[in-house]
């Protein structure tokens, strides 16, 4: 399996080296607002753009499995809670209860 892992790896590597030499003499500008980039080659703007894409994923990542973390715990605080309410209640004395039924 991690011989797939590593073809698959290589084969993806050589895709984006090869990306990047065929777009080299091709460079561009980025105008956002009054804000304006140098010259650079295309690959370049690319690349980071999909750097940040790959940084938003990974922070929206982290708070959701921060999110699911806690209420996991959440869960097995009540878990417990109802757990102990349930071994008090099997622990009871059925004789005080049906003593308790024939006085009323």
């Amino acid at each position: 399996m991690w011989i797939i892992r590593w073809l698959i790896g290589a084969v993806i590597l050589l895709i984006v080296i090869g990306f990047a030499l065929q777009n080299q003499e091709q460079t561009v500008s980025v105008s956002f607002l009054k804000w304006h980039t140098p010259n650079l080659p295309l690959w370049v703007y690319l690349y980071a753009s999909f750097a940040v894409g790959l940084l938003t994923w990974f922070l929206v990542s982290i708070g959701n499995t921060l999110s699911l973390k806690a209420e996991v715990r959440r869960a097995q605080k009540e878990v417990k809670r109802l757990q102990e309410e349930l071994d008090r209640l099997r622990n009871l004395s059925i004789e005080a209860d049906e003593g308790e039924e024939t006085e009323a």
